[in-house]
Parts: structure tokens; sequence; C-alpha cells
């Protein structure tokens, strides 16, 4: 099964969703922060990373920004999960590179369907 990490500095639901994830099979690794997720993805080379946008530090747009200038990392698949409900917000993450982008509060159904969708797209 694939491995996904979630960056997310909301430990709540950091947590929730790793348990969603945990239950569909998915093993899954997770982050407070940016700087932590960038360097857990550069050693792990997850499936998949699932991020928040508005974090401290660095921000998901950054860490995303890291990821994909990282040859070791550039091919991951990422999702941005954010409560930012401004479409701008899931534009400018698609021209940097990340696959989907779900919106807060969201099912968990939605957020399977989006994994589920940005695993097999890669």
């Amino acid at each position: 099964m694939s491995t996904i990490l979630v960056i997310d500095d909301n430990s709540i639901e950091r947590e929730s969703v790793q348990r969603a994830l945990q239950k569909a099979g998915y093993t899954v690794l997770s982050a407070a922060d940016g700087t932590t997720g960038f360097a857990i993805a550069r050693e792990e080379r997850p499936n998949l990373i699932i991020c928040d946008i508005d974090m401290p530090g660095l921000s998901g747009f950054e860490t995303l920004k890291m990821l994909k200038e990282d040859p070791q990392t550039q091919s991951i698949p990422f999702v941005f999960l954010t409560g930012s409900a401004e479409a701008i917000a899931g534009k400018l993450g698609r021209e940097l590179g990340a696959e989907e982008y779900v919106e807060k509060p969201f099912s968990f159904s939605k957020l399977l369907a989006v994994v589920g969708f940005s695993l097999r797209k890669k």
C-alpha cells in the first residue's frame, strides 16, 4: 500500500486525517511544519504528500516550492489541504505543481477520492 505524508500544524486536523488514511489502508507519516515535512519527504520518499497551506514558518506554498526544486522529491504528487476559501490559492498551488486542492471542511470520502486520484495519476 502507498505511503502518504501529512503536513499540518494543527495537531487535531493532522491526526484526524492520519487516522482516516490509516483506516483506508495507507501507511501515514506526519509532520507539524514544512521544514520537518521536507526532511521526512527527502528521507522517506512517500507516494503522496498532503499539506496545509497556512502554517507558521514555511507555508505550504514554500514547502511545495522546495519539494519541486529538489531532485529527490520533485516527482512526489502533492495535494493542498486548506481552510483558505480563495480560488487563487488553488490556482497558485497548481501552478507550483500541486495535483489537487481540498478545501476544509471536507468529508473524508472526498479526501480519499482525491488521494486515490492523485496516486493513480502518478
